[in-house]
């Protein structure tokens, strides 16, 4: 008799990432059409610009962006989430390392230190 359980085998929730073309441009039509993410634009300029495109990957999930240096971009596992939240001018930061698990860290920073403080990560996890 095997011990093998297919129900506790572990299968990551995995999701194909986006272009970051796509993503600057999906951000900078929400700025336009329903509310202020500019700041979400120029941090995705800003990654585009100082790290190589093929470096992370990433994708949207309505206004989070969710940065991992995998593809394909496991959902639960090694991806920083960001938020910036017009309303409060606030960013939220979010670094979800293993699955079943919460954030490993969770950090709110004001709006002129967004791009700062997703370099620091990046140099800090070793991204």
């Amino acid at each position: 008799m095997s011990r093998f359980d297919s129900k506790s085998s572990y299968n990551p929730l995995t999701a194909s990432p986006k272009p970051w073309a796509e993503i600057e441009g999906f951000y900078a039509s929400l700025t336009q059409t329903a509310f202020d993410q500019q700041s979400m634009v120029e941090l995705v300029r800003h990654i585009r610009s100082a790290y190589a495109e093929g470096r992370f990957h990433a994708l949207t999930s309505m206004h989070t962006l969710v940065v991992s240096v995998n593809n394909p971009i496991e959902l639960n596992r090694e991806n920083l989430r960001v938020d910036y939240h017009f309303d409060s001018r606030e960013w939220a930061f979010g670094y979800f390392s293993k699955p079943f698990k919460p954030a490993e860290f969770f950090r709110r920073y004001h709006k002129p230190l967004g791009i700062e403080k997703f370099d620091s990560f990046v140099t800090m996890i070793g991204w």
